[in-house]
């Protein structure tokens, strides 16, 4: 059972108690995480009964208990679990009894729905938690999606953010979604990156950002003088008393990202103008500079020079002041 209580801070702490083992606590910013990380602990602990009663799990629970044993603590965690419920509620049945003609009907039917590489990525979340399922829980279990053909990857967003194009997205935002997507312009730093700041985490007479726990590991971002501007500008607004683990920006992730579509959607810019799209455009501006790779992996945090390449939308022009 979870028992959720809120503290003086405005956190929401969860405990969870299961017969027989000790008890789990962890504390979220939001009730709506807290309950989150709740549900998954006792699904992989369910999980952890079944398998060793000879019974099947349902596909939301084999879901589920991926993403807490897989996906804990990074940013792709809620959203797994968003994903598990979803899949869950389409196929609510045990994972011996989804065969590859179900999964190949829901693919027909949600391309009428929604675009190829949101179902893409369904497909492949699912395929991804059988094969846990086959290789490290060692159920005698086949996946069902293996021989289906998946439906093609969406084409690369190769779009570079314009200076203007920011400007005019910048003059719709609020205050701290504006220094929000600023910082991630100036930064190149991810969403989740930014959204996890704390004062703690800030050298900024050194300019320097600690990201702690990011998706490639942790790492130091060396910030340009404007993202010190914009860092110090965030804690004398909106904490005035800001302790030195207190989040800097206390908001959801994908709330920045809704700010953007809709302020891109009023302005009437293109669709490929995007949050995390300014990363690519910042780490595009630098290497326009004439930096190495390894220079520019140091301000993208990639550790795989092809991943690099990626995310460098480099043409002609944009070397000829480095060749003469």
């Amino acid at each position: 059972m979870a028992t959720l209580r809120m503290l003086r801070s405005g956190s929401w702490n969860v405990q969870v108690r299961i017969k027989g083992e000790s008890p789990r606590s962890k504390t979220f910013p939001t009730r709506e995480l807290a309950e989150a990380w709740a549900t998954q602990a006792e699904s992989l602990h369910k999980l952890s009964k079944l398998t060793e009663a000879s019974q099947w799990p349902t596909v939301e629970e084999l879901g589920m208990a991926y993403a807490e044993a897989k996906l804990k603590d990074r940013e792709s965690y809620w959203k797994a679990s968003l994903m598990a419920r979803q899949l869950g509620q389409v196929f609510p049945l045990p994972i011996n009894q989804l065969t590859p003609k179900m999964v190949n009907d829901f693919k027909l039917s949600r391309l009428k729905q929604v675009k190829s590489e949101t179902c893409r990525c369904q497909l492949a979340f699912l395929s991804r938690f059988y094969r846990y399922a086959i290789r490290e829980l060692l159920l005698d279990v086949t996946n069902p999606v293996a021989g289906l053909v998946m439906p093609p990857a969406s084409k690369p967003n190769d779009k570079v953010v314009s200076r203007a194009e920011l400007d005019a997205l910048l003059g719709r935002l609020k205050p701290m979604m504006r220094i929000i997507v600023e910082i991630a312009y100036e930064t190149a730093m991810r969403r989740s990156e930014i959204i996890k700041l704390t004062p703690s985490c800030l050298h900024l007479e050194e300019r320097i950002a600690d990201v702690i726990d990011g998706k490639t590991g942790t790492r130091n971002v060396p910030l340009t003088h404007r993202a010190v501007e914009l860092l110090r500008e965030a804690m004398e607004r909106f904490h005035l008393k800001l302790l030195p683990n207190d989040r800097v920006f206390n908001i959801k992730p994908h709330s920045v990202t809704n700010a953007v579509k809709r302020a891109r959607e009023r302005l009437g810019l293109p669709d490929s103008i995007r949050l995390h799209q300014l990363r690519h455009t910042r780490i595009t501006n630098v290497a326009r500079k004439g930096l190495n790779n390894a220079q520019i992996m140091v301000v993208s945090g990639h550790r795989d020079p092809r991943s690099v390449a990626r995310y460098t939308h480099l043409q002609a022009k944009d070397v000829l002041h480095l060749i003469d």
